[in-house]
């Protein structure tokens, strides 16, 4: 994977924070693209169960990359508290039947696993940065 976005030569360690969370947002996005066959497999597999799993990767993935772009942008829509509580909430593994379907799926579903764990590394990037900024407020 490649990415379009440059790093500046002078960045402040804030700064760096951002970036890498632009970033890896950034290579979510193009890994997503790549799991295209996979999510038409998926969801042809689902069709007959009472749950959706690409469902909860999509609510998931909205959830974290938004609150990628409040810290790209550093507009925050509420307080860090509130936002770090919300992405620990957001653990997927913690969704029973999606933690035993990952588990059983790890094979057929490669490059699904890795959106899945790119994104999670994602969301704890995040609770680290926004817990960073409370504390240096604090």
């Amino acid at each position: 994977m490649s990415s379009t976005r440059e790093m500046p030569n002078s960045l402040k360690p804030v700064d760096i924070d951002c970036y890498y969370i632009g970033w890896l947002s950034e290579q979510l996005d193009l890994l997503y693209q790549a799991t295209k066959l996979e999510r038409l497999k998926l969801a042809s597999w689902e069709e007959e169960k009472p749950f959706s799993i690409l469902g909860v990767i999509e609510l998931l993935s909205l959830e974290v990359q938004g609150y990628a772009t409040q810290v790209e942008v550093g507009n925050y829509t509420a307080s860090h508290t509130k936002i770090i509580e919300h992405l620990r909430q957001l653990n997927i593994l913690k969704v029973d039947y999606f933690a035993q379907w990952y588990f059983q799926n790890l094979d057929t579903y490669p490059q699904t696993k890795q959106y899945i764990e790119q994104m999670d590394h994602l969301r704890l990037r995040l609770i680290e940065s926004f817990s960073q900024d409370l504390a240096a407020v604090a």
